[in-house]
Formats: C-alpha cells, sequence, structure tokens
C-alpha cells in the first residue's frame, strides 16, 4: 500500500487536490453526532470537555490519590483504601454506562491486586 501511495505522489496525483497546503481544521470530527456539534464546540471553546470526560478525568486523580494513600502501611489504611476502592469502583460503573462508546471504558480497580503492587515496591526499596 505504501507503495502504490508513493507512485501516486510521484506521478502528481494528489498535485490539484482542493485546499491544497492549507491547515487542516481538527475541529470537526467527522464521528461526532451532528445534534452534538454544537454543545461540544461551546463547551471546547469555553474551557470545559463533556460531562463523561470531566469524570473520566477526576476518577483517574482519585485513583491516582488511592495509589498514593496507599504508601502508608498501616492495618486502617488498607481498610480503608478498601473502602475508597469500593466507592471508586462505583463510580467507574456508573462512568461506564454513561460513556458514549466502550472504547473509553475504563476498568474497576481491584485493591488485593494494588496491595501486591504496593507492597512489592517496598519491598524493593
Amino acid at each position: 500500500m505504501d507503495r502504490k501511495i508513493r507512485e501516486a505522489i510521484e506521478a502528481g496525483a494528489f498535485d490539484n487536490l482542493p485546499n491544497r497546503g492549507q491547515q487542516i481544521l481538527l475541529e470537526v470530527n467527522p464521528f461526532e453526532d451532528p445534534s452534538l456539534w454544537m454543545a461540544h464546540h461551546l463547551l471546547r471553546t469555553n474551557g470545559f470537555a463533556p460531562a463523561w470526560i470531566e469524570e473520566a478525568r477526576d476518577i483517574e486523580n482519585c485513583a491516582a490519590k488511592l495509589r498514593l494513600r496507599l504508601q502508608d502501611r498501616s492495618a486502617a489504611t488498607f481498610k480503608e483504601f478498601r473502602d475508597r476502592v469500593a466507592e471508586l469502583n462505583r463510580r467507574i460503573w456508573t462512568y461506564n454506562l454513561r460513556c458514549p462508546s466502550a472504547q473509553f471504558h475504563k476498568r474497576s480497580i481491584d485493591p488485593d491486586a494494588e496491595t501486591r503492587r504496593a507492597q512489592k515496591s517496598d519491598s524493593r526499596v
């Protein structure tokens, strides 16, 4: 396929394309629902994102904070960690239901795996 494209370029097949040499506008997403375009445009131009994107960012921030707290090795922290992970997993499940595409779904957090990972990193130090 690359060879065919190179041959077409060398033959000048792309020389007379409209808007040649001009910047491509990436604001138009051909996969975006046209009925939501104006709402998304207004959000973008005012520094906001759709609610599901904002929720994804907040979930990532909460998960990162939980992982940092796990570095404190007390038993109370492990119980608190499990409780907070359960809350965060409920948010993740709700997020996955609201998210417009499965490609953006988030995996729930396994508290046991996170605890083992933290203990392994602690034993390396």
